[in-house]
C-alpha cells in the first residue's frame, strides 16, 4: 500500500497554525524540557514545525535543536542566548 502525503494546510489554517504551535512549543520547551512529537512523519509536516521551531527561537532569543527521524521530530532548547538577542515576555 503506498502512502499518501495529507493534504497541506490552507493559508488560512497555517495562519492559525504558526501563532498557535509556536506558543505551545515556547511554553513547553520552557516549563517541561524536550519536547518529542511522534506524528510528525510527513515532509510538509515537517516542514511546519521547522518553521515553528524557527519561530520559537526567535521569541525566546535561544537557538531550538531540532533532530528528525522516522519515528517524528525532537525539539530541544540550546543553553546558550543568542547573540543581540533580548529575552521576550514568555520567559519574563
Amino acid at each position: 500500500m503506498e502512502r499518501r502525503e495529507p493534504t497541506p494546510l490552507t493559508p488560512d489554517e497555517m495562519a492559525r497554525f504558526l501563532p498557535a504551535m509556536t506558543e505551545w512549543l515556547a511554553k513547553e520547551l520552557l516549563e517541561k524540557g524536550p519536547v518529542r512529537l511522534a506524528a510528525l512523519d510527513t515532509l510538509g509536516s515537517q516542514r511546519n514545525f521547522q518553521e515553528v521551531a524557527s519561530r520559537v527561537s526567535a521569541v525566546l532569543g535561544r537557538r531550538v535543536i531540532t533532530v528528525t527521524s522516522s519515528h517524528g521530530m525532537t525539539f530541544e532548547l540550546a543553553d546558550e542566548q543568542l547573540p543581540d538577542q533580548e529575552r521576550s515576555a514568555i520567559t519574563r
